[in-house]
């Protein structure tokens, strides 16, 4: 029951007063009436005693049998139960009108008995004690009398006191019953109180816990005008509290979308160093999977390195940097910073920046001015050789200077193809790739199998010089929509390696095809192959896999990184496959439209 699970102090506290009134009153009757019963029955037998008196004194000098009249005169008072005993001064009980006379001669003397004691000592004695002889309880009251022959007597009067139980009994049930009325009477007033003020209270209290764990809600407001006010009370902080929380959520869920928005990883930990927050770009630089709340930053990532600014940062309470190099799940250069959370609560920040792209672009920049210098350097070097030779009297043998020419002009040729090749990469670096609007209107159609006719046409006598078979395998493409220049000079260099890198007898197979509204173009060759630790790089600008026989072939080593920025410029894809010493195949998908 609701009634039950209340607190009584607060609940009973209008009733205690009377609950407290009836136990007292109880406890007093319980504990009080019977002595007093028991001190008026003993002023009421003393009475008595005054009044049968002179009859007993009487009876005594007439000689009469006592044990007859004194069972005669108790049997006149059978209503009130008394008992009247004779004991003369000495103890010795000569009648007693609940015995017979042979049960009178064996009784105890009586001259210890307290009432006996005092009424031979004082002429009256009262007293309240479990008779010896019957087992009972009774009032005793004694008072001395002369018989005939001048002898001193106690006449002693006895009532029991089942009357007083008996009445003690009533003052029990009575009390029962008022305790009883005066507990249903507190059931229905506390019910009353319930309905009215406790039931309102509670719900305002629940409705308080609900505010205090964070679930708002409007509390209705009870009838009471105190319980009203608390209410609007509630309702007022509710709206604050509603407020305070919404800002709250914006405001985490705008730090949220700035933390999953940003690039650079982001690490949050607190004063004893686990992790409290990661970002996705955290989780996607160290691949974490799972919960990495309360970790420390050891058990989430096996990077000393990482931890030591963590610690040096906490310890410090200064901003921190450094480096750390990846090679698992692929291999990455990150930049951390490190700086000590502001406010009373300990904590540190660290931001995670993946500068790989950037350290391979200078990488890149770096080997490109190299071998650029390379590139330049040799033939450089040869022509200055051949022409230092011819004026030093080469010019004066003419098949000598014929030779030299030849040798310059041929170098003269390389450097011109060189500059070429940049000059286009350098072009198609600089074109916006197919999805840029305002670039798109100088795209135009291009028809790919006259590309792939012509370029075979081209280099037909490549490949008949070098005993190369050249086969087209042409399935209907639709226009696509690019830079013919640049579709051209890709079948161009894929042709021209495919040509340069088979072997005599051997067969280049250009298939074109389109799926999923893309155009597809395979150049296969059955030459020497690639190595597999060369694929990854073989689009690198000047990367060569021979470098020796790339030279003599009269490559720059530009071809393949400008089959790259086509496709890219083109929104399409390049892959290779390649076998030693069973071939390569350039697959190239650009889209159609």
């Amino acid at each position: 029951m609701r009634l039950l699970g209340l607190p009584p102090k607060l609940r009973l506290a209008p009733l205690w007063p009377a609950l407290a009134a009836v136990l007292v009153a109880t406890a007093l009757l319980w504990s009080l009436l019977p002595g007093l019963l028991e001190k008026g029955a003993s002023v009421q037998l003393l009475d008595t005693l005054r009044i049968l008196s002179p009859i007993v004194v009487r009876e005594l000098q007439s000689e009469a049998d006592p044990q007859a009249w004194v069972r005669s005169i108790a049997a006149d008072a059978s209503d009130r139960g008394l008992r009247i005993t004779l004991v003369h001064s000495d103890g010795v009980v000569f009648a007693d009108s609940a015995r017979t006379p042979e049960q009178v001669k064996q009784m105890e003397n009586h001259i210890a008995r307290p009432e006996v004691r005092e009424a031979l000592a004082s002429g009256e004695g009262s007293a309240v004690r479990r008779s010896a002889t019957t087992g009972q309880t009774y009032v005793y009251a004694a008072h001395t009398l002369t018989d005939a022959g001048g002898h001193l007597v106690v006449l002693r009067l006895a009532q029991p006191v089942s009357q007083i139980e008996a009445l003690r009994g009533s003052i029990a049930t009575s009390m029962l019953f008022a305790a009883l009325a005066a507990g249903a009477a507190i059931l229905i007033t506390s019910l009353w109180i319930d309905r009215r003020l406790f039931r309102p209270y509670y719900t305002l209290i629940a409705d308080a816990r609900e505010l205090a764990a964070g679930r708002i809600r409007r509390v209705p407001l009870p009838d009471e005008e105190e319980l009203a006010a608390l209410g609007s009370a509630l309702n007022r902080l509710a709206e604050a509290a509603e407020a305070q929380f919404a800002a709250v959520r914006d405001e985490r869920d705008h730090l949220m979308t700035i933390l999953a928005s940003m690039s650079e990883g982001v690490l949050v930990v607190g004063g004893d160093g686990r992790a409290r927050l990661v970002n996705p770009a955290f989780r996607r630089l160290f691949d974490l999977h799972g919960e990495v709340t309360g970790r420390t930053v050891l058990e989430l990532l096996r990077q000393p390195a990482l931890a030591r600014i963590v610690d040096d940062t906490l310890r410090l309470g200064a901003a921190q940097s450094g480096g750390i190099e990846l090679q698992a799940p692929e291999r990455r250069t990150l930049l951390l910073a490190s700086a000590a959370l502001a406010g009373g609560e300990r904590g540190a920040v660290v931001v995670v920046r993946d500068t790989t792209e950037l350290t391979r672009v200078a990488d890149m920049r770096r080997d490109f001015v190299a071998n650029v210098s390379h590139e330049l350097k040799t033939p450089l070097a040869a022509i200055r050789g051949y022409a230092e030779t011819l004026r030093d009297g080469a010019l004066d043998e003419p098949p000598t200077a014929a030779r030299f020419t030849e040798k310059i002009l041929q170098h003269c040729r390389r450097l011109q193809a060189l500059l070429d090749d940049l000059l286009i990469l350098s072009r198609l670096e600089s074109v916006a790739p197919v999805d840029d609007v305002d670039k798109r209107a100088a795209r135009e159609p291009v028809d790919l199998s006259a590309i792939v006719q012509r370029a075979v046409d081209v280099f037909a006598a490549a490949a008949r010089e070098r005993q190369v078979r050249v086969e087209v395998q042409d399935e209907k493409v639709p226009a696509l929509l690019g830079d013919a220049d640049g579709i051209e000079r890709l079948v161009l260099n894929l042709l021209d390696n495919a040509l340069k890198y088979n072997q005599p007898g051997g067969q280049v197979t250009l298939r074109l095809s389109h799926q999923d509204r893309q155009a597809v173009l395979e150049v296969s060759d059955t030459g020497i192959g690639i190595p597999p630790e060369s694929v990854p790089r073989i689009f690198e600008r000047f990367y060569r896999v021979d470098k020796g026989r790339a030279r003599d072939e009269g490559g720059t080593g530009l071809g393949l990184a400008i089959v790259k920025h086509v496709v890219q410029s083109h929104g399409g894809q390049v892959d290779v496959e390649s076998r030693m010493g069973k071939g390569t195949t350039f697959r190239v998908k650009l889209p159609l439209g």
